[in-house]
């Protein structure tokens, strides 16, 4: 796991289970810091972790394997188990975060 040191044990249990059931339904990961995308369209669990609150708020975009877009989420650090702030209001991220801790 490559979330950095300083994020809180909740939200990293939280995003920890995010990324995975993403993955596992084959999508691919861009990530926004709010100024750059340091990751984009990946599948790699490390590299997409290792981004993961590099700022105060980040940006998560979801893409089938074609590039299909399937939605984006906003993650805010500091909030616990709100780190889940906002996302797309459609079938497929309802799937994504359903179970998951928030």
């Amino acid at each position: 796991m490559a979330f950095p040191d300083y994020m809180r044990s909740t939200e990293t249990k939280i995003v920890d289970t995010l990324i995975k059931k993403a993955l596992g339904l084959g999508y691919v990961v861009s990530v926004y810091d709010g100024m750059d995308w340091p990751v984009k369209k990946s599948a790699d669990y490390e590299a997409i972790t290792c981004e993961i609150a590099a700022t105060d708020v980040t940006e998560l975009v979801f893409r089938l394997d074609d590039g299909t877009k399937v939605g984006w989420m906003m993650l805010v650090h500091g909030n616990d188990e709100d780190v889940i702030s906002d996302y797309s209001a459609n079938p497929q991220m309802e799937n994504l975060v359903a179970g998951i801790d928030t």
